[in-house]
Order: structure tokens, then C-alpha cells, then sequence
């Protein structure tokens, strides 16, 4: 061998060395990759799923494994039973209501996979509202949820939205209604784009059933029936009326935190919230949470306008927490408005932030959103804030004044409920889950939208409601951590608190109970239990990179449609 030939495979060896070693380097400093394994941040990151189309709609839609549907069965990918073993499969179309023929040897599709941005100290640290990756601290697996407690802050849930201040030692106090009723607390609003993300469909008028079904009913009406026309069968609504008119939410279908994802696992009505039976109830199962669905306030409303003669003045309502909060679009008068006042109509309304407007043309089609969440009101025309947002349109509830707001007796009333033994004697603190995890005791939202000033033509109606986190009490039947007075945490400098997307369905900081700690972590790390330490973090989660390929086929081939940043 000549000397410029070993030199050469010097150089090659050295050359891959260094790349490996940069690899390495790379993968432990830098970014990583992870597969999501379950679907406790579904929607929004999938596991393991079985994806539906439906025949009545065209909507398309994940779902959980189905795997443990069945006795026996209990985790065994549907890929991997015998034909004889696979349930039929016959979900529910989300959009209409309508059951869905059972289907047989159905593919499970496998997790997502993400990029993670590992956290490196003074370059890039934890944020609010980040998709995290962390070991959890019982048994060191991998958990992917989303942050929402930072060191050195009290966070509490109430009515799903998230609470916190800063905690000042021997100023704020950590336990006790009336902790929820000092001063310091906010609202922990979401960005624009986190907030989009975090939005779940309810209904979309594009996913009206495709030929008439006798069972579907739509679940918005008009005032005024008789001067309007398609709405139970053309994707265009159309009123010739005149004079004004509006279309509202019916009771046919209440809005609430149920997701078409957990229909596998979910023991009750997704609308009446009476027990199921069935071949996929398992509610002796304790991984299965019996809880009926809690309504949800946090709305976003989209309509897309055409007037046909005349411009048309559009104000779409939210009848929520005693309020009625709502968004003027006026071309008449030249104004957006977003404004609220108490729903008994006593005050006036006041005025959280207002624009000039000059729009809603005839023969021009215009699309509105607006939103109700997070305590504030955003309004947006063909996809453009125009009005209110996190600041401008904010309005002020503490958590016992949101606690009241939202369910149906005084804030208390309801310390007086939780104080009080069957016997009628007091007790000191809260032995059971508490009285804000009952849904029945929850205020349901009412919304529609009002139009105003001659004909016109509504070519998509969506319905969207944002995340709630479930105040459902722990496996020891206690309440759940940060949704109660007697029960949040006071996070230390290094510890953060962790949520799951999909709430009923994730274990996450509410649910960790005491002795959940592996010995290694409570003895060196941190023995908080429902707490993640930041030595436990790895990074933020920033693409899916490589969508949930189908498991079982010859290739893994992702769906290069769902490829998506994460925020």
C-alpha cells in the first residue's frame, strides 16, 4: 500500500470519527427525535391511532387505538390480533352525529415523531405554553406535554383555564378559599398561534351530511325559519329576509370538552352524559374515567359572510359566566367593536376596544371570527385581528370570581358545600373530590350570530372550543391538584407544572399522588410530587418531522400533509 493510500483511509476514518462523535454531540446537546407513544396531547400530537373518514361527511378524523376494547385484548395493537379477535369499529362522525357501520381489520397507524430543542442554560430555557419532553419522575419514561407553571408561581384551574401569581413567602397564602380571593392572580393567556392549536372542532358546516339523512339535525337554528334555506342540506345558508335575524346554537348538541379522539375510552353520553354499555365500556377499568364532559365557555366562532344587496352589520355572540360578550362588525356605521355586559341587560355594555371598519360588501364574501377565551375577546376579518386580543379586549375575573362565574352557585356556597359532612356537621378541609369537579354544577355557554341590514349569504359556519382542563379528583377519590383552594401547588425556583392536551385522558401534574416518586428521584432530585424539576427536563418539541406512518405496510410512509411546526 502506497503511502498517499493509507493517508487517504487515514482521512476517511478521521473524517467519520469526527462526524459521529459531532452526531453524538449533536443528538445530546442540541436536537433529538421522539415518538409520541399515546394520545394524551391528541389532537394536537397523535400516538397510536386508527384514522376514520366518514361516509355521511367526508370528515376525517383520528381516534385511540381501540386496542383494549375488547376483554383480552389489552394491549395488543389491532395489527397484531387475529381476525377473530379484531371489535368491529363503529365510531360516531363528530360533525353530525351520526353512527358510523361497524368496520372490521382496521390499520393502526403508528405516533408521531418530533424534533425536541434541548434546553441549554442561558440560550434557551422553558417558556410557557412549550410541548415539553421530560422524564417522569415515577419511572424515568419519556412524557411529551405542554408547560404551564413556571418556578416561583401558585397555579390553579378553574372552569379549564389556567391561574397564576407570583408567590411572595409569608404575603401570599397556599392553602384556603381564601387564597383564590387575594390579589396578584392572572389569567395565563395564549399567543395567537398556540391559541389556533389549541382550538378543537365542534362543528363545521362544510361536514353537513352529503345526501339527507333522516336522523341529522343541524345544531344551529334560525330565528326565523321560514326566510331561510340549505341549512340541512347545501354547504350555502342563504336568508331573504330583510330585516334583522340571527342563528343560534341549539340544545341538540351541548358544546363540552368531549373529544372524538377518546371514543374508544369515554363511558358516557358525549351529550347527556348518561352511563354507555357496550362492547367498549370499561368502566371497571381504573385507567377509564367515568366523568361525564364539562361545558366549555372558551369559543371561537367563524362565519363567512356574502351580503347580496345591501351591506350587512354581523354581531356574533357568547352568553357565557353571566356575561354576554360580543363582536360588532358594522359597515354601515364604519366600526369592529369587541364589548360585554351582564346577561340580565342592567348595565350597558362596556366597551373593551373598538376599529374602523369599511367592508361587508355585496358580492363580496367575508369571513369573521371571533373569539371568547382566556378571559378576553379577539376579532379578526378575513384572518386579520381588527380588534380587542390579549390586552385590548381583556376583562378581569380572580379564580373564586371565575369559580362563581361559571358554576351555578356562589364562590360561598361552594366552600360551604365542600365544608359540610352528609351529617350536616362541619368538617376542616376537603376529604372528597370537591364541588368544582361536578360538570352538572357548570353554566352552559349559548352563542349565534345576529345580522343586521338585508339579504345575505353565510357560506361556512365553524364552531371551534378551546382546551379545558378537568377538575376530575384523583385515583384516591381526592381533589385534583390545582383545581381546588385546599389542593394547588406553589412551585420552588427549579420545579414546573405539566399538562396533557388531552385532558381526560392524560396523566399529568393534577393526577400524580403521593408515592409516585421513584426513590431515586424524591431522595436526589425532588421529592414533590405533580412537580416536573428541571434536571428532569429534556426540551421543547418544535416539529413533527415524520407524521404518523400506518404500521403494517410495506413501507413507513408518512403523511407528508400532516408534517407541522408545534407551538
Amino acid at each position: 500500500m502506497s503511502n498517499r493510500q493509507a493517508a487517504g483511509i487515514k482521512e476517511t476514518l478521521t473524517s467519520l470519527t469526527i462526524a459521529f462523535m459531532m452526531a453524538f454531540v449533536f443528538r445530546g446537546f442540541v436536537i433529538e427525535g421522539f415518538i409520541i407513544p399515546t394520545g394524551s396531547m391528541a389532537p394536537t400530537l397523535l400516538g397510536q391511532h386508527v384514522r376514520f373518514v366518514s361516509p355521511h361527511s367526508g370528515y376525517d378524523w383520528p381516534t385511540n387505538p381501540w386496542d383494549t376494547a375488547g376483554p383480552g385484548m389489552q394491549g395488543l395493537p389491532l395489527s397484531r390480533q387475529g381476525a377473530g379477535d379484531n371489535p368491529p369499529l363503529g365510531p360516531t362522525d363528530p360533525m353530525t352525529g351520526l353512527q358510523i357501520d361497524p368496520q372490521r381489520d382496521r390499520r393502526l397507524a403508528a405516533g408521531d415523531r418530533v424534533f425536541v430543542l434541548k434546553y441549554l442554560p442561558g440560550v434557551h430555557r422553558p417558556s410557557r405554553w412549550d410541548v415539553v419532553v421530560f422524564k417522569y419522575p415515577g419511572d424515568h419514561q419519556n412524557f411529551i406535554k405542554r408547560l404551564v407553571g413556571l418556578p416561583g408561581e401558585q397555579v390553579v384551574m378553574v372552569d379549564g383555564d389556567i391561574f397564576y401569581r407570583e408567590y411572595i413567602p409569608g404575603v401570599t397564602s397556599s392553602i384556603g378559599p381564601h387564597a383564590w380571593r387575594e390579589a396578584g392572580w392572572r389569567i395565563a393567556r395564549k399567543p395567537e398561534r398556540t391559541q389556533r392549536t389549541m382550538f378543537q372542532p365542534v362543528f363545521d358546516s362544510r361536514y353537513l351530511p352529503v345526501r339527507p339523512e333522516p336522523a341529522f339535525r343541524a345544531p344551529i337554528s334560525p330565528d326565523d325559519a321560514g326566510s331561510w334555506s340549505g341549512m340541512q342540506e347545501g354547504r350555502v345558508w342563504t336568508y331573504t329576509g330583510s330585516g334583522h335575524t340571527a342563528l343560534r346554537w341549539n340544545d341538540r348538541r351541548p358544546i363540552t370538552d368531549y373529544y372524538p379522539y377518546n371514543q374508544a375510552s369515554h363511558t358516557r353520553n358525549r351529550s347527556t352524559g348518561e352511563p354507555l354499555t357496550g362492547p367498549f365500556t370499561r368502566s371497571d377499568d381504573p385507567s377509564v374515567r367515568g366523568m361525564p364532559p364539562y361545558p366549555v365557555s372558551d369559543l371561537s366562532l367563524r362565519i363567512s359572510v356574502e351580503p347580496t344587496d345591501t351591506p350587512v352589520a354581523v354581531t356574533p355572540t357568547v352568553e357565557a359566566r353571566g356575561f354576554v360578550f360580543q363582536g360588532v362588525v358594522d359597515p354601515i356605521a364604519g366600526t369592529a367593536t369587541v364589548r360585554m355586559r351582564p346577561e340580565n341587560g342592567s348595565e350597558p355594555w362596556t366597551e373593551l376596544d373598538s376599529a374602523s371598519f369599511d367592508g361587508l360588501r355585496p358580492g363580496r364574501v367575508t369571513e369573521i371570527e371571533f373569539w371568547h377565551v382566556d378571559q378576553a375577546l379577539w376579532l379578526f376579518v378575513d384572518g386579520r385581528l381588527v380588534c380587542g386580543g390579549k390586552e385590548r379586549g381583556a376583562y378581569s375575573l380572580s379564580p373564586a370570581q371565575r369559580a362563581e362565574a361559571a358554576l351555578t352557585l356562589s364562590f360561598d356556597e361552594l366552600v360551604e358545600h365542600d365544608r359540610q359532612r352528609t351529617d350536616g356537621a362541619a368538617r376542616p378541609g376537603v376529604s372528597g373530590p370537591g364541588v368544582l369537579a361536578r360538570p352538572e354544577l357548570y353554566r352552559r355557554p349559548a352563542l349565534g350570530w345576529e345580522f343586521a341590514g338585508g339579504p345575505v349569504r353565510v357560506h361556512r359556519v365553524r364552531v371551534e372550543r378551546d382546551i379545558f382542563y378537568q377538575p376530575m379528583p384523583t385515583v384516591t377519590g381526592r381533589p385534583t391538584r390545582g383545581a381546588h383552594y385546599d389542593n394547588f401547588p406553589t412551585l420552588t425556583g427549579d420545579q414546573f407544572f405539566m399538562l396533557g392536551d388531552n385532558s381526560p385522558a392524560s396523566e399529568d401534574s393534577r393526577l400524580w399522588v403521593d408515592g409516585s416518586l421513584d426513590p431515586w428521584v424524591q431522595e436526589l432530585i425532588d421529592p414533590t410530587p405533580g412537580t416536573v424539576h428541571r434536571d428532569l427536563i429534556v426540551g421543547k418539541a418544535f416539529i413533527v418531522y415524520f407524521p404518523a406512518p400506518l404500521d403494517g405496510g410495506p413501507l413507513l410512509a408518512p403523511d407528508i400533509g400532516r408534517v407541522r411546526w408545534i407551538w
